[in-house]
């Protein structure tokens, strides 16, 4: 699967991906967001979470390795 696949999937079917073949990275906070970082193969996918709201507000899935820069304090190497 490649990032475009993902994000042409609806969002039902992207958080059923995310939950059954991805793996949990790390989680940060800013704000009232909470952002998870998911490893999905060959790609990586953030969720930006409005937990005040209880809302998803948004998926990105990337593989740009320069996304990653706010989670490296939260990555075990």
């Amino acid at each position: 699967m490649q990032p475009t696949d993902f994000t042409s999937l609806s969002a039902d079917q992207q958080l059923d991906t995310l939950y059954f073949t991805g793996d949990i990275l790390a989680n940060r906070y800013e704000g009232e967001n909470i952002f998870l970082l998911y490893n999905l193969r060959d790609f990586y996918v953030e969720l930006r979470y409005d937990a005040y709201n209880n809302n998803l507000h948004q998926v990105t899935a990337f593989r740009d390795m320069g996304k990653l820069e706010p989670y490296l304090p939260y990555l075990s190497l």
